[in-house]
């Protein structure tokens, strides 16, 4: 791009993508802490200030390759909860849905999720705001549930936190009783059925 030009957002968002992508490489291989900006640069093949220009730290890009799969569940979960069929059905799609993201980026989700819990609490505080708006849209689809009969009166925040669970417990099994997306649908029909009026 020639000097001077103004940088669109398009470009500078897949500037900071490929950025984050060459340092999920590296830190997936060495680790955070043992990845430099340096490293990263030299990857990517631009200078260490030019990754300032996007990132203020590796903190940031931490962030931004944890947001990504997240941003992309939240957004094809917008679509699903507003198709066609019952509230279960819409439930048992989006975490279908979830469960095929977490396992296409298992591995860099897994390693990253382990550095971000060392992360400072109010960086990972703005994960944790783009998370509950996901969980948010569960929460709204359980409630929808309740209204309409098809759940008794539950708390629809633990719910969700149940539902969820179930996701780790498929992916980080040692003792698989079946494919990840079976034993998503016996764990779902199990906690649907308590939550069930009939």
């Amino acid at each position: 791009m020639p000097k001077g030009t103004p940088l669109t957002t398009e470009y500078q968002q897949e500037k900071r993508l490929a950025i984050a992508h060459a340092a999920a490489e590296l830190i997936f291989q060495n680790g955070f802490n043992e990845t430099s900006v340096s490293q990263i640069a030299r990857k990517i093949g631009i200078g260490k200030s030019t990754i300032y220009d996007y990132f203020a730290s590796k903190d940031e890009i931490i962030l931004l390759l944890l947001d990504e799969p997240l941003a992309e569940v939240r957004t094809r979960a917008e679509s699903l909860a507003s198709s066609g069929g019952s509230v279960i059905d819409r439930i048992t799609r989006i975490l279908k849905m979830h469960l095929d993201v977490l396992l296409r980026d298992k591995a860099i989700i897994f390693k990253l999720s382990f550095e971000f819990q060392r992360l400072p609490m109010g960086v990972q505080a703005k994960h944790e705001i783009k998370r509950k708006v996901y969980q948010d849209l569960l929460i709204q689809l359980i409630e929808e549930g309740i209204r309409d009969g098809t759940f008794r009166p539950i708390d629809p925040d633990m719910m969700v936190k149940v539902l969820l669970s179930i996701l780790s417990s498929v992916i980080l099994t040692s003792r698989p009783n079946g494919t990840p997306r079976e034993m998503l649908i016996e764990g779902l029909d199990l906690i649907m059925m308590g939550a069930r009026t009939k």
